[in-house]
Protein backbone atom coordinates (compact mmCIF):
# COMPACT_ATOMS: atom_id res chain seq x y z
CA UNK A 1 0.00 0.00 0.00
CA UNK A 2 1.90 3.05 -1.09
CA UNK A 3 0.83 6.58 0.13
CA UNK A 4 1.37 9.43 -2.79
CA UNK A 5 0.88 12.91 -0.92
CA UNK A 6 1.16 14.56 -4.12
CA UNK A 7 -2.22 13.06 -5.53
CA UNK A 8 -3.60 14.19 -2.56
CA UNK A 9 -6.55 16.68 -3.25
CA UNK A 10 -5.52 19.44 -0.61
CA UNK A 11 -8.55 21.91 -1.91
CA UNK A 12 -10.82 18.85 -0.73
CA UNK A 13 -8.85 18.54 2.63
CA UNK A 14 -9.60 22.45 3.18
CA UNK A 15 -12.99 22.13 2.33
CA UNK A 16 -14.02 19.27 3.96
CA UNK A 17 -12.23 20.81 6.98
CA UNK A 18 -14.53 24.22 6.27
CA UNK A 19 -17.77 22.28 5.87
CA UNK A 20 -16.93 20.25 9.59
CA UNK A 21 -16.31 23.74 11.09
CA UNK A 22 -19.06 25.35 9.58
CA UNK A 23 -21.54 22.26 10.63
CA UNK A 24 -19.42 22.57 14.16
CA UNK A 25 -20.69 26.11 14.39
CA UNK A 26 -24.30 25.16 13.74
CA UNK A 27 -24.86 22.06 15.73
CA UNK A 28 -23.39 23.75 18.83
CA UNK A 29 -24.68 26.97 18.42
CA UNK A 30 -27.41 27.66 20.89
CA UNK A 31 -30.43 27.46 18.56
CA UNK A 32 -29.39 23.54 18.08
CA UNK A 33 -27.49 22.16 20.40
CA UNK A 34 -25.55 24.16 22.83
CA UNK A 35 -27.86 24.09 25.65
CA UNK A 36 -28.54 21.01 26.10
CA UNK A 37 -24.72 19.62 25.45
CA UNK A 38 -23.27 22.19 28.45
CA UNK A 39 -26.42 21.42 30.67
CA UNK A 40 -25.76 17.37 30.32
CA UNK A 41 -21.75 18.03 31.02
CA UNK A 42 -22.65 20.37 34.10
CA UNK A 43 -20.88 22.97 32.57
CA UNK A 44 -21.22 26.89 33.40
CA UNK A 45 -20.23 29.73 31.28
CA UNK A 46 -17.43 30.94 33.60
CA UNK A 47 -16.23 26.91 33.76
CA UNK A 48 -15.33 27.30 29.79
CA UNK A 49 -12.67 27.59 28.44
CA UNK A 50 -11.08 30.70 26.14
CA UNK A 51 -12.87 30.36 22.44
CA UNK A 52 -9.85 31.47 20.75
CA UNK A 53 -8.12 27.91 22.31
CA UNK A 54 -10.97 25.74 21.41
CA UNK A 55 -11.58 27.23 17.95
CA UNK A 56 -7.73 27.02 16.90
CA UNK A 57 -7.85 23.45 18.39
CA UNK A 58 -11.38 22.47 16.47
CA UNK A 59 -9.92 24.25 13.33
CA UNK A 60 -6.84 22.66 13.57
CA UNK A 61 -8.26 18.71 14.17
CA UNK A 62 -10.66 19.70 11.41
CA UNK A 63 -7.86 19.79 8.93
CA UNK A 64 -6.47 16.90 10.55
CA UNK A 65 -9.58 14.92 9.94
CA UNK A 66 -10.19 15.69 6.82
CA UNK A 67 -6.28 14.74 5.73
CA UNK A 68 -6.45 11.72 7.31
CA UNK A 69 -10.20 10.83 5.35
CA UNK A 70 -8.25 11.92 2.26
CA UNK A 71 -5.41 9.35 2.64
CA UNK A 72 -8.25 6.65 3.09
CA UNK A 73 -10.08 7.52 -0.03
CA UNK A 74 -6.55 7.30 -1.30
CA UNK A 75 -5.95 3.53 -0.32
CA UNK A 76 -9.54 2.57 -0.82
CA UNK A 77 -9.46 3.98 -4.32
CA UNK A 78 -12.33 6.27 -3.83
CA UNK A 79 -14.24 7.96 -7.13
CA UNK A 80 -17.65 10.34 -6.71
CA UNK A 81 -19.12 11.54 -4.18
CA UNK A 82 -21.44 8.32 -3.34
CA UNK A 83 -18.04 6.44 -2.44
CA UNK A 84 -16.81 9.39 -0.39
CA UNK A 85 -20.35 9.37 1.41
CA UNK A 86 -20.14 5.26 2.06
CA UNK A 87 -16.19 6.24 3.35
CA UNK A 88 -17.39 9.13 5.43
CA UNK A 89 -20.24 6.57 7.08
CA UNK A 90 -17.93 3.93 7.84
CA UNK A 91 -15.15 5.88 9.28
CA UNK A 92 -17.66 8.22 11.23
CA UNK A 93 -19.31 5.05 12.98
CA UNK A 94 -15.94 3.56 13.46
CA UNK A 95 -15.10 6.91 15.43
CA UNK A 96 -18.59 6.54 17.64
CA UNK A 97 -17.95 3.62 18.25
CA UNK A 98 -14.61 3.56 20.02
CA UNK A 99 -16.08 7.04 20.97
CA UNK A 100 -19.17 4.70 23.19
CA UNK A 101 -16.39 3.32 25.11
CA UNK A 102 -15.56 6.21 26.47
CA UNK A 103 -18.69 7.27 26.84
CA UNK A 104 -20.02 3.88 28.86
CA UNK A 105 -16.40 3.95 31.52
CA UNK A 106 -17.16 7.97 31.78
CA UNK A 107 -21.23 6.86 32.59
CA UNK A 108 -21.98 9.56 29.92
CA UNK A 109 -25.75 10.53 29.64
CA UNK A 110 -26.85 8.48 26.34
CA UNK A 111 -28.21 12.07 24.78
CA UNK A 112 -24.35 13.52 25.55
CA UNK A 113 -23.21 10.60 23.48
CA UNK A 114 -25.81 11.40 20.96
CA UNK A 115 -25.16 15.08 20.12
CA UNK A 116 -21.44 14.12 19.96
CA UNK A 117 -21.13 11.23 18.21
CA UNK A 118 -23.42 12.44 15.81
CA UNK A 119 -21.73 15.18 14.88
CA UNK A 120 -18.81 13.31 13.98
CA UNK A 121 -20.46 10.69 12.10
CA UNK A 122 -21.97 13.90 10.38
CA UNK A 123 -19.34 15.94 9.54
CA UNK A 124 -17.34 12.54 8.62
CA UNK A 125 -19.77 11.51 6.02
CA UNK A 126 -19.74 15.35 4.81
CA UNK A 127 -15.80 15.55 4.40
CA UNK A 128 -16.44 12.46 2.86
CA UNK A 129 -18.56 13.64 -0.19
CA UNK A 130 -16.54 16.43 -1.19
CA UNK A 131 -13.43 14.26 -1.01
CA UNK A 132 -15.00 11.59 -2.90
CA UNK A 133 -15.94 14.19 -5.29
CA UNK A 134 -12.42 15.95 -6.14
CA UNK A 135 -11.63 11.92 -6.99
Amino acid sequence: MNLDFGTINYLAVILGAVAICILGSFWYSPMIFWNTWQTLKGLKQEDLPSLGKVMTGSILMAIVNSFLLAIIAQWANIDGWAEGLWLGLVVGLVIAATSATNALYEGMKLKLYMITAGFHVISIIIAGIIIGSFS
